[in-house]
């Protein structure tokens, strides 16, 4: 039962992950754009289409609102991870930034998630859309990592059902290793933009390889016991 109460979850947690998002992806009496495209008409789940942007370029942010703007901040998300890239007062009632990408896409290309926010009396909104920095996937450090880490993750799994025995270190370790595994899967396909990895696709990515990994290195004990 427990087995099974797991599946039922992680069946529902991966719908979530790839569900449409739901509306328009600005909060507040404002209007955005990033890379000339308007912000409001994006999606920002796993496999919404990004706003393309080529590696090395110079990429204009706006925001524009009916009321002053006092303060203005730009954001990048990964896997439900946030960091500040700008974080400055303004004035006016509109404001831009230029973004270098490869200041903030230092390690990686692939999908990102931007978001801007901007404040000032009387008023509070927000933006935020899909980016997907162009480039080679394996020729950053970001790619590379993926890409080792599925390998080991992968062939330590494989090797660790065709040792058999699958006691409970084995499976353990079959479970840490599939960890790994989920772990490269999901950098690469950030890499190579086919999946943007939000928190909910992050843990589905890490939970699904600790079950592959765990189920693959138990599978001797199970053949040898039937």
């Amino acid at each position: 039962m427990a087995r099974r109460g797991f599946c039922s979850w992680l069946v529902l947690a991966t719908c979530l992950a790839f569900a449409p998002a739901a509306g328009a992806t600005i909060d507040g009496p404002c209007t955005a754009t990033i890379a000339g495209q308007n912000v409001a008409d994006r999606e920002t789940n796993a496999t919404s289409d990004p706003i393309t942007v080529a590696e090395g370029s110079n990429v204009p942010i706006s925001m524009s609102a009916a009321r002053p703007i006092t303060h203005l901040e730009v954001e990048l998300e990964f896997a439900g991870i946030r960091w500040t890239v700008y974080d400055e007062p303004t004035t006016g009632r509109s404001w831009s930034k230029v973004v270098d990408v490869d200041d903030y896409a230092t390690y990686g290309v692939g999908l990102y998630k931007v978001i801007g926010s901007s404040s000032g009396p009387g008023l509070s909104c927000s933006g935020e859309a899909l980016v997907e920095v162009e480039g080679s996937p394996l020729t950053t450090v970001a790619g590379l990592v993926g890409l080792g880490l599925a390998v080991v993750g992968g062939v330590a799994v494989l090797l660790l059902a065709l040792r058999g025995g699958g006691s409970g270190g084995a499976l353990v370790l079959g479970a840490l290793f599939g960890m790994l595994l989920g772990l490269g899967l999901g950098l690469l396909l950030q890499e190579f933009a086919v999946l943007y990895p939000t928190l909910i696709v992050a843990i589905v990515l890490l939970l699904g390889g600790a079950v592959l990994g765990g189920v693959l290195s138990g599978l001797p004990r199970m053949a040898g016991r039937a």
